[in-house]
Parts: C-alpha cells; sequence; structure tokens
C-alpha cells in the first residue's frame, strides 16, 4: 500500500488569500515520530512518502503530493496548536483521494480523543505510542487480518459513538524498533535548529529512550507515559554511527527528555563516542537532579559541549508547585558543577504559571542573570491538553483558545494569564527578560570571546538579530 505521512503546515500567514509558510519562521527539526512510523512502515512491505510542511510546504504542497502520490492510507500528526491545520490538511486530501483511510496521531488525538473524533475528519485516531498500532492498522486495511476493534491503540466512531480499542501497552525493547526512516525527510540541511544552540551543521536529532518518571504538572505525558524506557548503548551508538556516516551530520542533539537518567548506560554511550569520532560535538537535555559533578566531567571528556537544563524558576514556591522536584540551590549547584567542566549551559525557564506573581518573575530573571548561564529561554506558560494544569484549570471553569499558540515564544497571543498579573505587564515581562538578559554588557563580551566556530558565530548573529526585534 501507498502510505502518505504528513507533519502539517505551521507558522503559517496569509498571502493573497492563501497560507503560505512564513520563510523567518526558526527551530524547525525532523519530525522522529514520523520517520519512525515510516521505518515500521517500510519494514512491513508498504511504499511511503514523508511530507514534513514545517519546513516550506503549504497547501498547495499537500494538493500537489495528494494528486501526484494518490496514497491509499494518509497519517498526519496533530499538536494541539497545528489541530486545525491538521483537520485542513484531512480535508484538502480527502477532496482528492476520497477512498483513502485517514487516520491522526501525536499529543493532540491522544490527549483529547473526544475532541478529535468530533471533528470527523479522521477514520482512526492512533492513541499514544504509535508504531505497533499503525502497522497493524496497515495489516488490516491491506486485506490481512484483523479488525479495528481488536487492535489495541485506536480510537474511533463506531454508529456515531466513540470507541475505543484495548489500550496499547509501550514498547518495553525500544531495540526492537528500527531507526528513523531520515531518508524520506529532508536533508539534515534544510532544518533551521535553535539559533545558537549548536556548533556545527549539520545537527542530527536522535532519542535514546522514551517515557519520563518525572510528575511535572505542565508537561503532557500522554504519548510515551511516565514509563521510562531506554534503548541500549549499542543500538544507540549504532544510529549515531549511520547519521554521520549516511546522512553527513557533524553535531548530535540527543533529544530525551532526560538523557542522563542512567549513568551506567551514559558511561557506556560516551566510550563509544570517544572511538567513533573524538570530540564529536553533541549536546542533551536533562535536570539539575539528575546530574553530579563526575558524571558532567565524563559527558565533557566525550565531546559534550553544551547541557540544557529545565531550571523552570528562580521561586522553590513555584517550582513545587509546577511539580518540579529541583530547587533553586539544586539548580544553582547543577549549573555551577557544568561551569567547572567546561560545560556551557542552556536553561529553560517557564514563566507564567497559576501560581506566578510579579515577584516571583522578577525572581526569576534575577536568579537567571545571576547564575550568568550561556543561553536562557522564557517560555510563557501553556497549559496543554492532557497535563495536570489542564486537568485543573478546566475543573475551575477556564477555557482555552489554543489556536492563538503556536508557540511558548509568542509573546503577543497569550492562552493563559497568571491570575496576579494583568496580561500587559506579563506581556511586558517576556519582552523584557530577554533583553535584559541578552543584551548586558559583560554577557555580549563573553559570548563573543567564546566562540569556536563560524557556524556557531553566525548562529549567535541569528540570535542576536530575533532579540533586537523585540
Amino acid at each position: 500500500m501507498k502510505v502518505l505521512l504528513i507533519d502539517v503546515p505551521f507558522g503559517l500567514i496569509e498571502i493573497g488569500g492563501e497560507k503560505k509558510r512564513f520563510a523567518g519562521v526558526e527551530n524547525a527539526i525532523p519530525s522522529l515520530g514520523l520517520a519512525y512510523l515510516a521505518a515500521v512502515a517500510e519494514q512491513s512491505g508498504h511504499k511511503v512518502r514523508i511530507l514534513d510542511c514545517t519546513i516550506g510546504g503549504n497547501w498547495q504542497t499537500i494538493k500537489t503530493t495528494g494528486r501526484e502520490f494518490r496514497p491509499d492510507v494518509i497519517g498526519i500528526t496533530a499538536k494541539t496548536p497545528s489541530f486545525a491545520n491538521a483537520v485542513k490538511t484531512a480535508e484538502i486530501l480527502r477532496a482528492i483521494v476520497p477512498n483513502a483511510l485517514f487516520t491522526v496521531g501525536g499529543s493532540h488525538p491522544t490527549a483529547m480523543p473526544e475532541h478529535t473524533m468530533a471533528a470527523k475528519t479522521f477514520d482512526y485516531l492512533v492513541i499514544g505510542e504509535g508504531e505497533e498500532t499503525f502497522v497493524e492498522l496497515l495489516n488490516f486495511a491491506s486485506g490481512h487480518g484483523g479488525t479495528p476493534e481488536t487492535i489495541p491503540g485506536l480510537a474511533f466512531l463506531k454508529d456515531g459513538k466513540p470507541f475505543f480499542s484495548p489500550p496499547r501497552q509501550p514498547i518495553s525493547n525500544l531495540d526492537r524498533l528500527p531507526f528513523p526512516a531520515r531518508h524520506l525527510l529532508p536533508p539534515l540541511s534544510a532544518y533551521s535548529p535553535t539559533a545558537a544552540s549548536y556548533r556545527q551543521l549539520p545537527l542530527a536529532h536522535v532519542m535514546t529512550s522514551r517515557g519520563c518518571p518525572s510528575r511535572c504538572n505542565f508537561c503532557d505525558r500522554a504519548i510515551f507515559g511516565d514509563q521510562y524506557r531506554a534503548r541500549s548503548a549499542d543500538n544507540v551508538l549504532t544510529e549515531v554511527e549511520e547519521v554521520i556516516h549516511r546522512y553527513g551530520a557533524r553535531e548530535i542533539r540527543f533529544f530525551d527528555d532526560t538523557f542522563t537518567i542512567n549513568s551506567k548506560r551514559l558511561a557506556a554511550l560516551c566510550d563509544g563516542f570517544k572511538k567513533i569520532r573524538p570530540r564529536l560535538p553533541w549536546t542533551c537535555l536533562t535536570k539539575a537532579e539528575a546530574v553530579n559533578l563526575e558524571m558532567l566531567k565524563m559527558m565533557h571528556d566525550a565531546g559534550c559541549w553544551q547541557v540544557l537544563y529545565g531550571l523552570e524558576s528562580g521561586d522553590d514556591q513555584v517550582l513545587e508547585t509546577l511539580g518540579k522536584k529541583n530547587t533553586v540551590a539544586m539548580n544553582r549547584q547543577a549549573v555551577d558543577w557544568a561551569r567547572q567542566t567546561g560545560l556551557r549551559v542552556r536553561a529553560d525557564f517557564l514563566v507564567g504559571s497559576p501560581a506566578e506573581t510579579r515577584e516571583s518573575l522578577q525572581r526569576t530573571l534575577d536568579f537567571a542573570k545571576e547564575l550568568d548561564i550561556d543561553f536562557a529561554h522564557f517560555n510563557k506558560f501553556v497549559p496543554f491538553p492532557g497535563t495536570t494544569f489542564y486537568r485543573m484549570l478546566i475543573d475551575q471553569s477556564y477555557q482555552f483558545d489554543f489556536s492563538k499558540s503556536s508557540s511558548t515564544l509568542d509573546h503577543e497571543a497569550m492562552v493563559f494569564v497568571p491570575p496576579a498579573i494583568p496580561e500587559a505587564e506579563y506581556k511586558a515581562f517576556l519582552d523584557r527578560a530577554y533583553k535584559e538578559f541578552y543584551l548586558r554588557p559583560g554577557y555580549l563580551i563573553k559570548r563573543a570571546l567564546a566562540m569556536r566556530t563560524w557556524t556557531e558565530f553566525m548562529g549567535n548573529v541569528k540570535g542576536s538579530f530575533s532579540i533586537g526585534s523585540m
């Protein structure tokens, strides 16, 4: 069967009555989720194409692909801010290939299946991890047995009413999965990583684990759940070799929620990195409570040059309401350890959650400047479906228009405003935070002296223009 997988247009603007991709949108990264689905579909003998509309795609691209490829099965991934575009994508293709089977997966249908089914656009919803469910659905669609009612992990309308098949259990042995089908994606050079977050391009993203044991109230765990599962070091190292030698990657970003949970596996990975390519630059995401000085030294020796910490706040009370296990003191210690090893630090701060006050906002900004970290992201709080905060606020009769927010970095459209802070003041803080942090003379001199490659220099220049335009 011919299978078309789509990451829908995102960040679109209206030009002459036609919504087209805005060329200035940054931080487009390959859809590993679709690439994994494509890999298992190809492994099962299907002809697969991926259409990644997050880089250069628009409605005409979708129409043209539908007419030329004539897919039998269409799989669309949908986050909450892009759900309306997912529906429109399906409607466009339904008019071109009316007999195709339409499926949708991702965080929105998993967190809000009834809302998704109410659109009456998709034949089946894939709930949670999609690889096994999608392959079994393809087997059914191609006449190789099974029924939708007995395929775990599906939801659909049956006799006009929502029907849920038994839940799909998480994949326990991730080594069984083939590597993502990157050959079906645009080349790595087509993507735009966050400015100043890399030293070398092209940059490849690799996910080495799924599930997160933390219980953060703002995080959507709907897809991978809270059961932590990690690939073996040998399996990961083989994929790293592939992205270097087959796809030309010059730097790796490990996209796990917390890369450093298993210290024994981490040690094996670091040993392997040094054997594959000494001083291969790589970065990862982790948390203050999941690192120590020895671990960070080992990572730096194996080529890691930057860690991204989810520090979230400079106020202990806010951290507690966020469900974080870290404290301000722990965050300070983790940054200090990274500094001692020579690692650069990138930090995420989440501002504007329900317990936020103008005083806690200022403490967070002061804390970021005090730490003198290399890069800071001040992300606005959005209570996405599937999070504890979303359920809590819905119970308090809040209503949300997620079409306003395509990004937590969009400071104009507010989905939620903390009750203790006027909206205008909150917006002003978000803009002021970036300018106060990045436009300090001492910081600018430090950044200029710290750059090691021309690519890194140009990334910093790009980031500087973004801040200056706020």
